[in-house]
């Protein structure tokens, strides 16, 4: 027999959702209604944090595991400001996308913040925000279901900043409160369950935009909701009474992966994996499967729920950053070159594997690169170094490059030609400097050599010079002598002799000039 639960919530309105101004007075809202009734692990087993508040943004409604996670401000978050556990650099974003979902009820917003804990740690968090209207569609309130991603963001915080994370609208329109639910065996007796556990599971069902499977012991499907047709393809109709991941039997899904799921169902435990599927429209998507054991209160196993989330555009995306990479690792191998970086904001310096090498140290050394930079300096460069390093990191000079020496842990001096830029913010603040290495001492080895070796030459130049002259001028004397005797007599061998020994002394002079330019080009250089 079909129930029918109504809930009536006071609701009041405020131009300014989610932040502490002060409220103008509402009516009540008429009655919620929900059509069907739905399992009470739904909302109790869900690794999302879910809740409700009212257009002031004050808590109606946490779950178990949201007041688990927010203990410290208050035992009983449902007298709390929804602003009270968000990090407070990101209430704004929290705000903008609260006021996106009232002005378009109709869409959800994806929002990715950061939750206050205790001091002033935080963790990342992943929301929907979806709007909730009454029987009138009147918007008379918000639910927002979020779960943990610190791992996530942190293991992709070099390809993915804070300002590329704020809201954007989900292309999927959603249906109202009030769209019909797919009905299900519920896994507990209805009358075992309140109007507001009801409603409740309802808004969990219809606002989750990620898949949510559910199947009895036997691991039939009893229940999808409407994101598994939307990310799987396959209507709640089409699922229901199939074993659970009918849809990874596929050539594309590979056997150890099928295994390991095959393990985790048959021996009743929870598991997290990631396996790339084709849909039945057959579009290849990537899926993140979270699917735990479900145990009733005498902690007898009543069956599985899995949570699917679509993650084809992250891993389109890191394969793409991995391309890039390898690219880049390709051509700074090639080249020789060592690639850092470092966070302004708290030091955080970034050596690639070359850099490690540039320095004489194996990657895996307990020495972080900034004590390895510090103690390799040569100290004659130390000063020089301080002070671009300064102009850099205070947004004084944009981009810089210069040669330095240190010294290997051998003993031996290494020259090392380093470039730098500064990474700004929209504001203009240097955030970051991002650089690389490069190894010239086998340059420096060959310029000094040309040099010792040009000034050899020209010293067996000079040298020779001399030699040559003093016969030529014993010759240009010996001349001198004759012409004031007038002692020779053919003036024609006389005129001879002369401009021979002027074209030798000319050709000497001209041997020493190129030797010294010689010099000069390589000094320069």
């Amino acid at each position: 027999m079909q129930i029918t639960w109504y809930l009536v919530l006071v609701i009041l309105l405020t131009s300014d959702p989610l932040t502490k101004k002060s409220a103008q007075p509402y009516k009540p809202m008429s009655l919620l209604k929900v059509d069907q009734l739905l399992p009470e692990q739904l909302l109790n087993s869900l690794i999302f944090s879910v809740v409700v508040t009212d257009l002031s943004g004050r808590f109606l409604y946490v779950n178990p595991l949201f007041q688990h996670k927010f203990a410290h401000i208050s035992t009983t978050l449902t007298n709390n400001h929804f602003a009270d556990t968000v990090y407070a650099e990101d209430v704004k974003a929290c705000n903008e996308a609260a006021k996106e979902c009232i002005r378009n009820p109709e869409k959800p917003v994806a929002i990715t913040v950061r939750k206050a804990c205790e001091g002033e740690e935080f963790f990342w968090t992943h929301w929907e925000i979806s709007a909730v209207k009454n029987e009138l569609g009147y918007v008379v309130g918000i639910m927002s279901v979020g779960h943990d991603i610190t791992t996530t963001e942190t293991n992709n915080s070099k390809a993915v900043e804070l300002s590329q994370s704020r809201a954007y609208l989900d292309e999927q329109a959603v249906e109202s409160i009030q769209s019909n639910v797919v009905n299900i065996t519920p896994a507990v007796r209805q009358e075992e369950l309140s109007e507001e556990e009801v409603t409740r599971m309802a808004l969990v069902a219809h606002n989750t935009t990620n898949a949510v499977v559910i199947t009895d012991k036997e691991e039939n499907i009893i229940w999808v909701n409407e994101g598994f047709n939307r990310i799987i393809g396959y209507t709640a109709e089409e699922a229901k009474g199939k074993n659970i991941f009918f849809y990874l039997n596929q050539s594309g899904v590979e056997e150890k992966i099928n295994k390991r799921i095959r393990y985790s169902i048959e021996n009743k435990l929870a598991f997290v994996e990631e396996v790339q599927v084709s849909n039945k429209n057959n579009k290849t998507i990537w899926l993140e499967i979270d699917c735990k054991p479900l145990f009733d209160e005498a902690d007898r196993h009543i069956g599985f729920m899995s949570i699917e989330n679509d993650i084809t555009k992250r891993k389109n995306a890191e394969k793409e950053q991995q391309e890039t990479l390898q690219r880049l690792s390709l051509a700074t191998d090639s080249a020789q070159i060592g690639v850092w970086e470092v966070d302004l904001a708290d030091g955080t310096t970034f050596w690639d594997e070359k850099m490690y090498d540039l320095y004489g140290f194996a990657k895996d050394t307990p020495f972080p690169p900034y004590k390895i930079f510090k103690k390799a300096m040569h100290p004659d460069d130390k000063e020089m170094m301080k002070n671009i390093l300064t102009r850099l990191s205070e947004g004084k000079k944009s981009i810089d490059s210069t040669v330095y020496r240190i010294t290997m842990p051998n003993g031996k001096i290494r020259y090392i030609e380093a470039h730098a830029i500064v990474q700004k913010n929209a504001e203009g603040k240097p955030i970051r400097l991002i650089g690389t290495n490069r190894n010239i001492t086998d340059d420096v080895a060959v310029q000094e050599k040309m040099k010792t070796q040009n000034k050899v030459l020209r010293d067996i130049a000079f040298i020779q010079s001399h030699e040559v002259r003093r016969p030529l001028a014993n010759i240009l004397g010996v001349i001198e002598v004759l012409n004031s005797s007038n002692s020779v007599h053919n003036k024609e061998i006389f005129d001879h002799l002369i401009e021979s020994a002027n074209e030798l002394d000319m050709q000497i002079r001209s041997i020493v000039k190129k030797t010294n330019n010689l010099d000069g080009i390589f000094s320069n250089g």
